[in-house]
């Protein structure tokens, strides 16, 4: 276990003993993971604030009864994703005519940090190809790209957040990239992702 993990699990710990500023820290240390991870499943921000304020009070007031998960982090993700999911669920219900949509928005899906490293002198133009490429994705495929490139997650992690099994993601992973290699048109950026994605797997 790393000393960041050691750092991470001593305010949890602290935490569940009802440490405020233990649990202020762990808010700031997750809090831009989250909103990074909900904007790609959600697309209404007033929706996700709430949700993310819900979760960290939910967390709060049920701290005395929480384990000590593998990993914060995932835990996080993986609370929020089932907030979201069940809130949509009930909007729809009662307001099946005003659904809340879901779908990625593509003016705010920015490169991962891992993009950057393919090529630091990638020209404008193969940039807008590659973000026109990662608008081409279904929502599924988004979310799985989304959770292993920005988040870290291994497969396995994203099979039990997604409730699918690892085969499943291991398709869509594969189908994603497929997508965004079939969607580029520039050969150089195409063997440049290559390259980088097989540094990833």
């Amino acid at each position: 276990m790393g000393r960041e993990e050691v750092a991470v699990y001593t305010l949890w710990s602290q935490f569940k003993n009802g440490d405020k500023d233990a649990f202020a820290s762990l808010y700031q240390i997750y809090i831009s993971d989250l909103i990074s991870y909900g904007r790609r499943v959600c697309s209404d921000p007033d929706l996700l604030k709430d949700s993310i304020q819900d979760l960290f009070i939910e967390l709060w007031n049920s701290r005395s009864q929480l384990s000590r998960p593998c990993s914060v982090k995932f835990y996080l993700l993986k609370a929020l994703r089932y907030k979201l999911i069940r809130t949509e669920k009930k909007r729809n219900q009662q307001n099946p005519v005003n659904l809340i949509r879901s779908e990625i928005n593509p003016s705010r899906f920015d490169l991962p940090v891992e993009m950057a490293i393919i090529d630091k002198e990638i020209q404008e133009s193969k940039v807008y190809l590659l973000r026109r490429a990662m608008k081409s994705l279904s929502k599924r495929q988004s979310e799985v790209i989304q959770l292993r490139f920005y988040q870290g997650l291994s497969n396995e992690q994203i099979a039990d957040l997604m409730n699918l099994n690892y085969q499943s993601v291991s398709n869509l992973m594969h189908s994603a990239l497929s997508r965004i290699k079939n969607n580029l048109k520039a050969p150089a950026l195409i063997s440049s992702l290559a390259a980088a994605f097989f540094l990833f797997f």
